[in-house]
């Protein structure tokens, strides 16, 4: 799942640009940044960008695009913290094992998510959250 080149420059784009703003940039925002004339070309990429699960797109709004990280929905509140929602795949019993998603698993058909701010996860990879229900880890 490599990105092109431009791929990245775009992604990175809208990373800054929703850092910054708070908001995600129109479709000629982003191909200004990227020097690329075409909206066509633009939206081209910007599908490769969405299909590889680094975005999400709503073609119904203006500014429709919204930066996933691997999965992972991002978003900035007013106080500037960075907001991440982590998928919630299920729950499970303290104690039990649980299989980890293998490489091709996609947490965006999840409907539950929690938020966390990004300044307390470590990972920067594809993360997702289990709900333990159970006691077998409480200490007596």
């Amino acid at each position: 799942m490599d990105l092109s080149p431009r791929q990245r420059n775009m992604l990175s784009f809208i990373r800054r640009f929703v850092e910054e703003k708070g908001y995600p940039p129109t479709i000629r925002e982003i191909g200004r940044a990227a020097s690329i004339s075409s909206t066509s070309v633009v939206d081209y990429n910007l599908n490769v960008l969405q299909a590889k699960g680094f975005i999400q797109r709503d073609r119904e709004v203006s500014r429709g695009v919204k930066l996933l990280d691997k999965g992972v929905e991002m978003q900035k509140v007013g106080s500037g913290a960075v907001i991440v929602r982590v998928p919630v795949l299920g729950r499970i019993v303290a104690s039990e094992p649980v299989p980890i998603p293998d490489e091709n698993f996609s947490p965006l058909d999840v409907d539950e998510s929690i938020a966390l701010t990004r300044d307390i996860m470590q990972e920067q990879g594809p993360m997702y959250a289990l709900q333990v229900k159970g006691d077998s880890m409480s200490w007596s």
